[in-house]
């Protein structure tokens, strides 16, 4: 972030704020968001306010960047601040008691490597090669979603165990939320004609594989949706339906695509396709992983599928060869010796 546009903000936004505002205190801070991105974070607080919001300003650096007047900039900006009084439908003292809180909890993925920073003072739980980061969800809407992470403080404070703010955190996603599996010729239909797609997870047969290859899993506002991975069934459900262990590629926070493994595909080439369109396609804030994981069916486990390389499905085939060849000329002797009848 450009300092000196950060500063220029900060030291004029007051000549825009309505008259209840100009005593407030305004600050900048540097903040760690998901995959460890550090920015930078303005905040504007009266005398009294316990939580304000955090308006980040790397998108109006670039939008500046782009011929965006810093006027319509920063009016923008003053507007985002002077509504939150009036949306967020809760007190901050609900956050302090764990029973109000409860129905509000929502799960979050992100790769623990990616995360090391972010993930210093929060409680997860491991999801595959993944974890489960948990969140206050105070307001859903069009405009998006407005949320707090849950921090080892809070949790302290709550006197509750890390299971156990999971446990709650799954039930309350599936209290809002159902889980959604679709395959992507419904979705791609969606995009393109506005048509509804079938939720698959609601069928009680298996389904045809062959004829759909991949399927799209998120949630019913396909906001935040890749968290599904974390609810319990669902992983064997998906099995079910399928009946085959399957592929799990991360296609960003909001949706994971899952890919029946008919044999075709290797994880290293779907990995190489995930990575590809990571860096290409989708933003930093909604990058999940570069990790494809893989479901087994029979050990019930998602992590990564240990493929063996080249020159050992060389050795393993010749080892077969070699089998084989030393079993035939025994089998003719055997049919030799037995009695026609």
């Amino acid at each position: 972030m450009n300092t000196e546009i950060a500063e220029y903000i900060k030291n004029h936004i007051r000549e825009y704020l309505p008259p209840e505002y100009q005593e407030a205190h305004i600050t900048l801070e540097e903040v760690t968001k998901g995959n460890d991105r550090r920015l930078t974070g303005l905040m504007i607080r009266n005398d009294g306010e316990i939580t304000v919001p955090t308006i980040y300003l790397e998108p109006y650096a670039k939008q500046l960047a782009q011929g965006r007047p810093m006027d319509e900039i920063i009016r923008e900006i003053v507007q985002i601040r002077t509504e939150q009084d009036t949306r967020v439908p809760f007190e901050v003292s609900d956050l302090m008691d764990y029973r109000q809180v409860k129905p509000m909890l929502a799960i979050r993925l992100c790769d623990p490597e990616q995360n090391r920073e972010y993930l210093k003072d929060k409680p997860f739980t491991p999801c595959g090669e993944l974890a489960a980061v948990y969140r206050i969800q105070v307001m859903e809407s069009k405009e998006g979603v407005a949320s707090a992470v849950v921090t080892d403080r809070m949790m302290e404070l709550w006197g509750v165990t890390k299971e156990q703010l999971h446990q709650d955190a799954v039930a309350a996603e599936t209290e809002r939320s159902p889980v959604c599996f679709y395959s992507m010729e419904d979705m791609m239909d969606e995009i393109m004609f506005s048509s509804k797609p079938e939720n698959l997870f609601e069928c009680t047969e298996p389904l045809d594989a062959a004829t759909m290859p991949m399927y799209v899993l998120t949630n019913a506002s396909k906001v935040n949706g890749s968290g599904i991975l974390a609810r319990d069934g669902v992983l064997d459900k998906i099995g079910e339906l399928l009946g085959k262990n399957f592929y799990v590629l991360p296609s960003s926070i909001h949706e994971v695509l899952i890919v029946p493994d008919n044999g075709d595909m290797q994880a290293k080439e779907l990995e190489s396709m995930v990575k590809e369109v990571n860096a290409t396609q989708v933003a930093p804030a909604d990058l999940l992983s570069d990790k494809v994981q893989y479901y087994d069916r029979a050990a019930k486990t998602l992590g990564r599928k240990q493929e063996k390389g080249l020159l050992e499905r060389l050795a393993e085939n010749k080892a077969q060869v070699k089998e084989q060849a030393e079993k035939a000329p025994k089998e003719k002797t055997a049919a030799k010796q037995e009695p026609s009848l």
